[in-house]
């Protein structure tokens, strides 16, 4: 059996709304709960890491099989529990080098020259060349990057991918 190792860590500068979700949510009494009767009936439990699990659901097994994106999220997690990897489809690899390459530069291109020059505007900036960067070296980034862009710059509308405004 596999589980999402969730961490809930209490910040210094959280606000109400933030403990009051929190407060009743028994995170470590459940977890603690499904170890205890999978050591009971002899199940194996294993913990992974629940990064980008509904973004890969929702753009790389939503559409393929049905599911709605929770429990797409939930088939990433289970292959997570087996080892396996979650690549990029060819598809989508497509749609990041053409849409959201040509969106990034969009973006970027058209800026006042008042805004380009404030700080807001080359956080900015900065923020869409490292973007177009990890896209042009993907196979030197990092696995999870190219998701992250997919969760940054698109998102799904009856199966179809658009853009999401920057």
């Amino acid at each position: 059996m596999v589980i999402e190792n969730i961490q809930l860590r209490q910040q210094h500068d959280t606000d109400k709304r933030f403990n009051r979700l929190t407060h009743h949510f028994k995170k470590k009494k459940l977890a603690e709960t499904i170890l205890r009767r999978g050591l009971r009936l002899g199940v194996r439990i294993k913990k992974v890491n629940p990064a980008y699990t509904s973004v890969i659901g929702r753009f790389k097994y939503m559409k393929k099989y049905g599911l709605s994106v929770h429990k797409s999220a939930a088939l990433v997690i289970g292959r997570r529990g087996l080892r396996y990897h979650e690549r990029l489809p060819r598809e989508l690899m497509e749609t990041i080098k053409t849409k959201v390459k040509h969106h990034l530069i969009a973006v970027s291109g058209p800026m006042e020259e008042s805004y380009k020059q404030s700080k807001s505007g080359t956080k900015q900036r900065q923020y869409l060349d490292m973007m177009l960067k990890k896209i042009e070296n993907f196979k030197k980034e990092h696995k999870w990057s190219l998701w992250n862009i997919l969760h940054k710059f698109c998102w799904m509308n009856q199966y179809q991918i658009q853009l999401k405004e920057v």
